[in-house]
């Protein structure tokens, strides 16, 4: 595994982003250090984007993991209080049951404690990252992502363990606060 290089990105508009890019993503992992899909849990894809589970979905069903879709946060929480998934790849803008409501009531009612989460989201502002990694996720990755890499990405994180995952988060946690506070900093005051 390289060195952890800056976990931020411009969003864009000149903001700096703290996520992981999937391009530059020191968790990636080489094809032969891939968990083996046999012994590896379902991967659990939540977005309202029809399209995009699709996509997500043949890219890992063509590298042997079994896949399950939830089209909301609804159908998400159904998957993970009847049968975990070993991984989660959440987008937090969705209608009625949003993906910061599904991260919530995983750590409030102490749902699927082994299941890795990737938050695969368009929201680049820095405190959506704060709340998420505050709310137990494994990783922050803004789109457009390539599936490709997204698909290294997430099996990186099946192939951590648990102290590695809590390093990660804590890391994470911080540089995200740490560009809050910068951001908060510039901000004009009323």
């Amino acid at each position: 595994m390289g060195e952890r290089g800056a976990r931020s990105s411009d969003d864009g508009n000149g903001r700096r982003v703290p996520c992981e890019d999937a391009a530059m993503s020191s968790w990636e992992i080489e094809e032969d250090e891939w968990p083996d899909p046999e012994s590896t849990g379902e991967v659990l894809i939540v977005d309202d984007d029809a399209s995009i589970r699709s996509l997500l979905g043949f890219v890992f069903d063509d590298a042997g993991y079994r896949v399950v879709e939830a089209a909301d946060g609804l159908e998400a929480l159904e998957v993970l209080r009847t049968t975990p998934p070993a991984l989660m790849i959440l987008d937090l803008m969705m209608p009625e049951v949003d993906g910061l409501a599904v991260l919530r009531a995983c750590r409030n009612e102490a749902l699927a404690g082994d299941t890795r989460i990737l938050v695969l989201t368009a929201k680049t502002e820095t405190q959506d990252a704060v709340w998420c990694w505050e709310l137990g996720a494994d990783e922050y990755v803004t789109k457009p992502v390539d599936p490709d890499r997204l698909l290294r990405n997430g099996l990186a994180l099946l192939a951590r363990t648990p102290d590695e995952l809590r390093q990660h988060r804590e890391q994470g946690l911080a540089e995200a606060r740490r560009l809050d506070e910068m951001e908060a900093a510039f901000r004009p005051r009323p």
